[in-house]
């Protein structure tokens, strides 16, 4: 004869009652988690990108007429300015820059200024060291150019007059 397995009932369980207590915890938490990363994602956001490209537009636009004035006069010179710019894997990045006229002769007695302006973090901008390395010709370098977009802006002046401005979207690897 077999002995006589007993049967083991597992224990009632404890019922859960649903209440709006609970129902109100949970809708509380639900949405404080929302707050709490749109907050985060917000600060982010700002902190990446302010949303300016200038620091006050009120005296950008008292400068704009003056601005544009000397914009048509720059462009009645008809110099040609041929700029290239390569970066190096060590982030170097090395720029030559040619100035013509438009007759084709070199342009003397000039200084040049160039920046690589990046377009999100003004952190990331980097001024050139430029000299002149020939006839009508200027080069320099600067480091911890980060790969990706750039606007080149190139200044040439003569005596305090900026004689020639252009900015440039550029792109190094």
């Amino acid at each position: 004869m077999s002995p006589a397995i007993p049967s083991i009932a597992p224990a009632p369980a404890k019922e859960r009652r649903l209440t709006g207590r609970m129902v109100f915890i949970g809708f509380a938490v639900f949405f404080a988690i929302i707050f709490a990363v749109n907050a985060l994602m917000l600060t982010l956001a700002l902190d990446t990108m302010p949303g300016t490209t200038t620091d006050s537009s009120y005296r950008a636009s008292q400068r704009f007429n003056r601005d544009l004035a000397a914009a048509r006069e720059r462009t009645a010179r008809g110099w040609s300015v041929d700029a290239r710019v390569e970066r190096n894997p060590a982030g170097i990045a090395a720029m030559t820059v040619s100035v013509r006229e438009s007759e084709g002769a070199p342009v003397e007695r000039v200084s040049v200024k160039a920046r690589l302006m990046h377009p999100v973090h003004r952190v990331n901008d980097r001024t050139f060291d430029v000299t002149r390395s020939g006839t009508g010709l200027y080069a320099g370098t600067t480091e911890g150019v980060v790969a990706g977009a750039h606007d080149l802006v190139i200044e040439i002046d003569r005596d305090g007059e900026v004689l020639y401005r252009s900015r440039n979207r550029v792109m190094l690897p």
